[in-house]
């Protein structure tokens, strides 16, 4: 039993079914750029459609009308189409969109169209046909492939293969066209090479139509997610995140790390004095100055109004009270809000521990405690914490409540009501 392709692939249904679904797929997208104006990528994608479609039509009434508007425009009308699908892609990825890189291809083939021996050569027609529609599909795979790295989601592997392969497919047209057969025979009927070309073609343009809207899915999804784990004024962590970060990179160190306290000085006298505004201005300086000293294997994040946290792996209380002295001598040199000029300085509590049992409140408990010791001392200082130290400092605290408890009992109903 042999197989016949020419029995299997119908070129005229394909074209059909090829149509009609880029047709469904643009009043689809239609209905959502109606709903979401204005979306740049989504009026692209109706423009990209549109401008298909129509060429389709022209294309797939060849029989009947003059060859230079059926192929002519029609096709002229498809590369456009996959010029316009490019810069959907381009808007998409956040790029400038370029009204000539988008209609070049189709220009040149209407130019292509006032040479006679283009016209009379059905094989360099679908040669020049090819060349021009798949660069367009290779440079949306590879905008996409770019967006990979500000944005990596999970589906861009599959829009890249998508766009690529449709691209390769194109170029094939030039080889098929030149050494086996033109796409369209004298008498009107085509080769079965390409019928085969335009049903892989269809199930493509389907495909990479559906990886964008799901790249779409996933970029919404991500940018919640990313809302629920960042603080919005300074783009770091917040407190949930480094919570659940810093009990991971402890359980993964064995407990093993030094973390870091952070407190604004007067940052109360600024916000009264200045306004929540340079407040705010304040507060990114010192984010991105201290983000931008630290490595990616440490977690840094706001933890309240003014109090940021830093968890750093493996490292001991010399290295960490070394690291904050550092952050502390860059802070000090810093001024914001513009003509004010206000000076920035920084509180820094460190504890440290080797200890696998170690909890994350422990040592942010302990970081507070060193945090607290370096504002008494007068603020704009570093203190590490020392057991021994805060043992002493507390025995010393209890001792005139001991006295007044044994030695004169009415001392001891008024510290009660002190409290």
């Amino acid at each position: 039993m042999t197989f016949d392709m020419e029995l299997t692939l119908h070129l005229p249904t394909i074209l059909v079914v090829h149509g009609m679904a880029t047709l469904i797929s643009t009043l689809l997208c239609a209905y959502m750029w109606a709903r979401e104006r204005p979306n740049v990528v989504l009026a692209m994608l109706v423009l990209a459609g549109a401008s298909t479609c129509a060429g389709m039509a022209l294309h797939g009434c060849r029989t009947i009308l003059p060859l230079p508007l059926a192929s002519g425009v029609g096709l002229g009308l498809a590369i456009l189409g996959a010029g316009l699908y490019w810069q959907a892609v381009a808007a998409f990825e956040g790029r400038d969109l370029s009204k000539l890189k988008s209609g070049a291809g189709g220009v040149i083939w209407l130019f292509c169209w006032l040479v006679p021996a283009f016209q009379d050569s059905v094989a360099l027609r679908g040669a020049v046909l090819g060349l021009l529609i798949a660069p367009y599909c290779l440079l949306t795979a590879r905008d996409i492939w770019r967006g990979r790295i500000a944005e990596p989601l999970p589906s861009r592997t599959l829009a890249v293969v998508a766009n690529a392969l449709r691209g390769l497919v194109w170029f094939l047209v030039l080889p098929l066209s030149l050494l086996i057969a033109p796409p369209y025979a004298a008498d009107g009927g085509n080769a079965h090479w390409f019928a085969l070309v335009a049903l892989i073609n269809s199930l493509l343009i389907v495909l990479s139509l559906i990886s964008l809207l799901i790249l779409a899915k996933e970029r919404d999804e991500r940018r919640y997610r990313l809302a629920s784990e960042r603080d919005p004024l300074t783009n770091l962590a917040n407190r949930r995140t480094f919570v659940m970060t810093a009990q991971s990179i402890l359980a993964r160190e064995e407990g093993k790390a030094a973390l870091l306290l952070f407190d604004l000085d007067h940052f109360k006298h600024i916000n009264d004095t200045h306004g929540h505004a340079t407040g705010d201005q304040v507060l990114r300086a010192f984010s991105r100055a201290i983000e931008k000293r630290m490595p990616k294997s440490w977690i840094f994040a706001r933890i309240g109004g003014e109090e940021f946290a830093c968890l750093l792996p493996r490292a001991s209380g010399q290295q960490g009270l070394a690291i904050a002295e550092n952050f502390r001598q860059a802070i000090a040199g810093m001024h914001e809000g513009g003509a004010t000029h206000i000076p920035i300085t920084v509180s820094i509590g460190v504890s440290t521990s080797s200890d696998p049992s170690v909890q994350l409140d422990t040592l942010l408990a302990e970081a507070d405690a060193a945090l607290y010791k370096a504002k008494a001392d007068g603020r704009n200082c570093v203190r590490l914490h020392d057991p021994v130290v805060m043992v002493e400092r507390a025995s010393l605290q209890l001792e005139p409540f001991k006295v007044a408890m044994h030695g004169h009992p009415v001392a001891r109903t008024r510290r009660r009501g002190s409290v």
